[in-house]
Parts: structure tokens; C-alpha cells; sequence
């Protein structure tokens, strides 16, 4: 079970900021804890891809209200986001990396890449991702 020194959480409205507060949050749970840079790196990479696509995406323009958690539960950093938005159409199986060219289409397959899991599920509360990549570097 998680401490309160090994969990941080945001709640707040999607906006112009919060690509800015999911890294805080973050920033805030590796000061607290000693974790390997390339760990932290691939979740601070992967969590801000998931955010920014609930930023651009979910609201369909319009603000959500979203919830972000990030753990360390016993041999890894597991982020959820939750968020209020519109479903999202994705098929997390067929996530692929886009053409050489494309400038979009990239942040999914990035974040899972970085990751040991990613998932996505939509039930009444919303859209819910988990992020979870290993301790082990």
C-alpha cells in the first residue's frame, strides 16, 4: 500500500498549464524518493504525452476536469489520469508510429515505448490511462 510521501495527486481543470503541473506533480514525487534518471525520464516523457493528449483531445476544445495520481508501489511508478472528457477512440493494440513525415500521431506509440504498461478503459467516472514503468532501469 502507498505512503503519503510515496503518492502525489493533481486535480485540476485542463488548461494552458497543466502540461506544467503534471511535471510539478512529478517533479515533486522524484524529490521525495530516489529514482534512476532514465526511469523518471521515461515517465515524465510518457505521462506528458498521455496529458497532453487529454489537454488537446477529450475536451473537444472545451476544458475537462482531470485527476492525476503517480505511486511508487513496490517495484515501480505506476500514473494514472482520470478526466471527464469524451471517449477516447483509441485502440491502444494498434498504436503504431506514424510516417517519417507525419507531424502528428506520435505520442502514444512514444509513451509506449518508454512504458512496461499503458492502458486506457472508459467507464462512468470517464476515461482512466495507467502509465506504469518499472524501477529497474
Amino acid at each position: 500500500m502507498a505512503t503519503p510521501e510515496s503518492s502525489v495527486v493533481l486535480e485540476t481543470t485542463t488548461g494552458p498549464d497543466t502540461l506544467d503541473a503534471v511535471q510539478r506533480t512529478l517533479d515533486a514525487l522524484w524529490a521525495a524518493h530516489e529514482v534512476d534518471e532514465m526511469v523518471r525520464i521515461h515517465m515524465d516523457l510518457a505521462a506528458g504525452e498521455i496529458a497532453a493528449n487529454i489537454v488537446e483531445h477529450s475536451g473537444g476544445g472545451d476544458a475537462v476536469r482531470l485527476r492525476m495520481e503517480a505511486t511508487l508501489d513496490g517495484n515501480a511508478v505506476r500514473t494514472t489520469f482520470l478526466d471527464d472528457g469524451h471517449p477516447s477512440p483509441v485502440d491502444l493494440t494498434e498504436v503504431r508510429m506514424p510516417e517519417e513525415l507525419s507531424d502528428r500521431g506520435r505520442g502514444l506509440a512514444i509513451a509506449h515505448r518508454v512504458l512496461d504498461e499503458l492502458s486506457y478503459r472508459r467507464d462512468g467516472e470517464g476515461n482512466h490511462w495507467t502509465l506504469v514503468r518499472s524501477l529497474t532501469p
